[in-house]
Formats: structure tokens, C-alpha cells, sequence
């Protein structure tokens, strides 16, 4: 028996099982305990109660969308070796080797490749914008991750509805003040698209690794 707020000391005794384990594995208890009558999923409820677990905000129970089929089509690309796409070098530094190992899937930081900054120049545009617009064929089967700059996502947007470009998946879920929400609606409408956001300002890079670091989980799971 462990009690909120005690030490776990009778759990984490030297060959039981992983201290970190434990530990998470109460933190999923007391997020399941208090977030009964929640809508997702199984599936989908892991990536939401990581996403709590990560952030500490039980408002993301209420505030995460995802799209119907989003979960088994990350999890199908995943599974592939399919490329991660970031917006920033945050969510790349984020995400565990290990799992990144279970199925080799590479990470791609478009704002990291000098030549987008040439190439926002001669564009109008921002980095963001550029980086993505850069990369726009390795989006294709890929899954984005965008955590920080809005105008990414707004990038990602456009090029889904008008050039037609096909993500496995988009996780949209910018922070911020100037047109984060807005961002996140854009994707939202988009309804053949799978797609896991959040409403509102909040977001940011570590949810975004929260929800990749659940979805290699989930695809691992159905590898056993």
C-alpha cells in the first residue's frame, strides 16, 4: 500500500521493480482516479494521461482532442520506421533514444537546416514557415510533431489542404498568445486528417513528447 505524498519506500526495495516505474505507475493511478467520466479511449487515454503525467495540469483531460482512427494511424507509422518531423530542436533533445531504437524512426528538425534562413528571407516568411515548406515531401507518411511556433502548424495546415500533402499525423499543440488557438482549430477542421490538439493556449514541446513518447509505447505494446 502506498499513500499520496508518502514515500514508496516498501515499493522501490533493490530487485522489486524499477523505482521510476513505480512511481509513474502511481502517478497513472491517482490521473486515473481523478479523471473519471473522461471520453477517450483506451488507447487514447494513454496518450492524454502521459501528456497529464508530463505537464502536472488535469485541464488537459478536457482540453486534448484527437481525431477518430488518429491513434492507430501514428501507432501504424510509428511502427513503420516512419520519420518524426519537429518544429523544434526541444522536442528532439525530448524524446527517449531508446524508444526512438524500438523502430528506428528518425527525427527531422527543419529549422535546424541553415538554409531556411535564406529562404525566409526570400519568401517574407518565417523560419518555421520556410523550414516546413522545405521539407515538404518528407512530410508525406510522416508524423509531425509542432509544440511551439504557430506558424508551423499553420504552415502544415495549408499544405495538407491546399497542396495535398498526407501526414500519417499532425500533433498540433503550439503554446502561446498570438494564434496558438487559433493554429490548433485550423487543424482541427481539417477532418480527414489524423490529428491529436488541444484547445486554447496551453501546449508546448513537452506535450508534444509526451504524446510521441505514448504512442511508441502503444506501438511497442502491439508488438509483443
Amino acid at each position: 500500500m502506498t499513500n499520496q505524498g508518502q514515500p514508496l519506500e516498501a515499493d522501490v526495495r533493490p530487485g522489486l521493480v524499477d523505482a521510476g516505474q513505480v512511481i509513474e505507475q502511481e502517478s497513472f493511478r491517482i490521473i486515473d482516479s481523478e479523471a473519471l467520466g473522461h471520453p477517450f479511449t483506451g488507447e487514447e487515454w494513454a496518450v492524454v494521461r502521459r501528456i497529464i503525467h508530463t505537464t502536472g495540469d488535469m485541464d488537459f483531460a478536457h482540453q486534448v482532442r484527437i481525431r477518430h482512427g488518429a491513434i492507430a494511424a501514428g501507432v501504424a507509422a510509428l511502427r513503420g520506421g516512419a520519420v518524426i518531423v519537429c518544429d523544434t530542436r526541444m522536442i528532439g533533445v525530448g524524446l527517449a533514444p531508446w524508444r526512438l531504437e524500438w523502430f528506428g524512426n528518425p527525427v527531422l528538425i527543419p529549422t535546424a537546416d541553415p538554409e531556411t534562413q535564406s529562404l525566409a528571407k526570400t519568401l517574407g516568411t518565417t523560419r518555421s514557415v520556410a523550414a516546413f515548406r522545405h521539407v515538404r515531401e518528407r512530410l508525406e507518411g510522416a508524423v509531425i510533431a509542432i509544440g511551439n511556433a504557430p506558424t508551423a502548424l499553420w504552415e502544415v495546415v495549408r499544405l495538407i489542404a491546399e497542396d495535398g500533402v498526407r501526414p500519417a499525423l499532425a500533433i498540433g499543440v503550439p503554446v502561446g498568445f498570438v494564434q496558438a488557438a487559433e493554429s490548433k482549430d485550423a487543424l482541427w477542421q481539417l477532418q480527414h486528417q489524423p490529428a491529436v490538439t488541444c484547445l486554447g493556449r496551453k501546449g508546448g514541446s513537452t506535450v508534444a513528447v509526451a504524446a510521441l513518447h505514448a504512442l511508441l509505447e502503444l506501438a511497442r505494446d502491439r508488438r509483443s
